[in-house]
């Protein structure tokens, strides 16, 4: 686990492993998959995932709480499409700040009810309580084919490697957050729900994982993890969402520090070998639509973007490297940017 504990994050999320007891029926070890899983019975797994939206909200990327509960539902509904499953509900949890409890509440709610109503699914219950800030918490479940679930492990060397959609969202909404780059609000900032395009890589994805934090952190988890390399083969501006692309050609921004964002938009990467190449038609029917491929795996270590080498660790720990200054932040990312 030396290489996947070289990001602050994952080292967290194992010692959080050591803490505490992982029941013996749990399928696949941390880090492993974007849910968790849980046999029902020969046939079927439940896969559970939980996520917050707090921190975006401290600093004030989601400053309708409209978005806040939109963007906490999309979360755990994307991480259950990139499992391959299918959702049936949520759990919600929601600290209402005291003073504008009714008004927050029902913004909020606007938000999950229009992941949930694209999703095709509806919230099952939770937890209301009043507090100094707004915070929600989403628990979402699925359910999966037994044995058939996409998982983070089983990138191998030679595989190409896609993303369903463009990318850059994330990092879109962070440069008007944070530089006051004036071209992209909230509403622009609608990650889609790839539950299709998950149900149709069953069988034909080796990998899967969403682009929670950014492109470039997936790209890089998915090597630590399989022990593999990953080489971006694709121009970076070819990988936008078109709205981020015509933002980046506004404000002249490296692509790269769209696609190197933590902040990032759930978008579905996936790998396939070369020998599955050719059942690729269920996806992109889901899709509507040809997946963008990224590149390919190779024997080794590390992510490269064409010949350039990428220290993934060092962006993927920026964040906490720089104290959680937004500013400090983004300035180091642009001045990361490969030639």
């Amino acid at each position: 686990m030396r290489l996947i504990d070289a990001i602050y994050e994952n080292q967290l999320l194992s010692r959080w492993a050591a803490l505490l007891p992982r029941p013996a029926s749990a399928i696949g070890s941390i880090h492993e998959a974007d849910a968790e899983f849980v046999p029902l019975d020969k046939a079927r797994w439940l896969a559970v995932k939980v996520d917050t939206v707090a921190e975006e909200i401290a600093a004030g990327l989601y400053t309708d709480p409209a978005t806040a509960g939109r963007i906490a539902a999309i979360s755990v509904l994307s991480d259950l499409a990139a499992v391959g499953a299918e959702p049936i509900g949520l759990l919600l949890s929601v600290v209402l700040p005291r003073g504008d409890v009714e008004a927050v509440q029902s913004r909020v709610a606007v938000g999950v009810r229009a992941a949930c109503e694209a999703a095709g699914i509806g919230v099952l219950g939770g937890d209301t309580s009043v507090g100094p800030a707004l915070a929600i918490t989403v628990v979402g479940f699925g359910l999966v084919p037994a044995g058939q679930a996409l998982r983070r492990v089983g990138l191998r060397a030679g595989h190409a490697v896609f993303v369903a959609g463009g990318v850059g969202l994330g990092g879109a909404l962070a440069a008007a957050r944070m530089l006051g780059v004036h071209g992209f609000t909230e509403d622009d900032y609608a990650p889609p729900m790839r539950i299709a395009a998950g149900r149709a890589l069953r069988g034909v994805a080796s990998a899967a994982m969403d682009t929670s934090d950014g492109l470039i952190a997936t790209l890089d988890q998915l090597a630590r993890i399989n022990g593999v390399g990953i080489r971006v083969e694709a121009a970076l501006s070819g990988l936008l969402h078109p709205k981020v692309e015509a933002l980046r050609t506004a404000t002249r921004l490296p692509a790269f520090a769209f696609v190197a964002s933590c902040h990032g938009e759930f978008e579905l990467v996936f790998a396939v070998p070369p020998d599955r190449l050719d059942q690729l038609d269920g996806v992109r029917a889901a899709l509507g639509a040809e997946p963008l491929r990224i590149g390919t795996a190779y024997a080794g270590e590390g992510l490269c973007i064409g010949d350039s080498p990428i220290d993934g660790a060092r962006i993927r720990n920026l964040l906490d490297d720089v104290g959680g200054n937004p500013l400090a932040y983004v300035t180091a990312l642009i001045g990361m940017s490969p030639p």
